[in-house]
């Protein structure tokens, strides 16, 4: 019986020890040219994703020319980003929204990382936590985010650090 046990504790070690760390950089897995999933509007800075969710390619703060994003990103915190995303929506005259892990979900390239995104549609993207729109089961103090550099998705931010945003349009 203790045989066994020592036996399936070390099976989930090593199971555990199973992980992807060593994928390539996305940065150096699409040629320039390759868009892959995604439908690019070059001249408004959106891209549709195979779901056909509308997102803005750049960071929130950010401007879209040519194939980059200028500009300085803000960080914001939970609530600034919620009202950033009106004002935007409001200027722009299309309705835009913080993301939910689902939505982020569809974007991660499974197959790199840092960021894990396809950096042609997303020129730019660093490798931090972003606001997302769901809120946190732990609370009205915390809320969630996704970590670019693989994608996992946490909800345990607290809502007054700042935070950078992406925005996808709502429906």
């Amino acid at each position: 019986m203790r045989a066994s046990l020592w036996t399936l504790g070390l099976c989930f070690v090593l199971a555990g020890c199973d992980r992807n760390i060593d994928l390539p950089n996305c940065t150096t897995q699409f040629d320039s040219t390759d868009y892959g999933k995604y439908l690019v509007d070059t001249n408004q800075g959106l891209a549709t994703d195979a779901q056909g969710n509308v997102w803005y390619r750049c960071k929130a703060g950010q401007t879209f020319r040519g194939k980059r994003c200028l500009g300085d990103p803000v960080y914001l915190t939970r609530s600034e980003a919620d009202s950033f995303a009106r004002d935007f929506s409001e200027k722009v005259g299309m309705p835009f929204r913080l993301p939910t892990k689902n939505e982020v979900k569809a974007i991660i390239e499974p197959s790199c990382k840092s960021p894990a995104v396809n950096p042609n549609v997303f020129p730019g993207l660093s490798t931090e936590n972003y606001w997302l729109q769901e809120s946190s089961w732990h609370g009205e103090r915390f809320g969630c985010s996704v970590y670019m550099y693989q994608g996992s998705v946490s909800c345990r931010q607290s809502v007054e650090i700042p935070q950078p945003v992406l925005l996808i349009q709502g429906r």
